[in-house]
């Protein structure tokens, strides 16, 4: 079974500097308001090395027109995204959807990260501070121990249960 490559706070798509990948035909570079001086700072590294197209977007509402841009390139097509979170998930997740692998897709990402637990009580997911390691999870309220490993199917770090020290005499009352 294939799992789409999902977009989370330790991605191998992530990067703190956006690289040409010079083996590659075109680049397309998608930012965000939050991202317009990375991309910029981009672009004038690459101005004549490559052919190159550009994208501005604003959010949600450029969904389609970003679906048009992924949709319309050919193989070969290097994408780099400098964006806040929000809409780094929303490029990404359409570029993955559009047939995209991550060797082709390099995401800078502005501002906070966002990180889920996945918790194994409810089977709910729950955001949870980036360096967190353990959490409660906002639907059942249980202690989770957060694992190192993330579940593309469930979009989360895998959340365990535990009673944390001082409550055991709560439960046993």
């Amino acid at each position: 079974m294939y799992n789409s490559p999902v977009l989370f706070d330790k991605s191998v798509t992530i990067v703190n500097q956006l690289t040409p990948r010079n083996e590659r035909r075109k680049f397309v570079i998608i930012s965000d308001h939050a991202g317009y001086e990375k991309a910029k700072s981009f672009i004038s590294e690459i101005t004549g090395t490559v052919p190159f197209e550009c994208l501005s977007i604003n959010g949600m509402e450029n969904k389609e027109e970003i679906k048009r841009v992924i949709l319309s390139q050919k193989m070969g097509t290097q994408f780099y995204i400098a964006a806040a979170w929000n809409n780094a998930v929303m490029v990404f997740s359409l570029g993955v959807e559009a047939g995209l692998s991550e060797a082709e897709i390099q995401t800078v990402i502005i501002g906070p990260k966002r990180r889920y637990v996945y918790c194994m009580k409810c089977f709910e997911v729950s955001e949870v501070e980036e360096e967190a390691e353990i959490a409660e999870c906002d639907h059942c309220r249980a202690s989770l121990e957060i694992g190192p490993f993330y579940s593309i199917v469930r979009e989360g770090y895998i959340g365990y249960p535990f009673i944390p020290i001082g409550k055991e005499e709560e439960v046993g009352s």
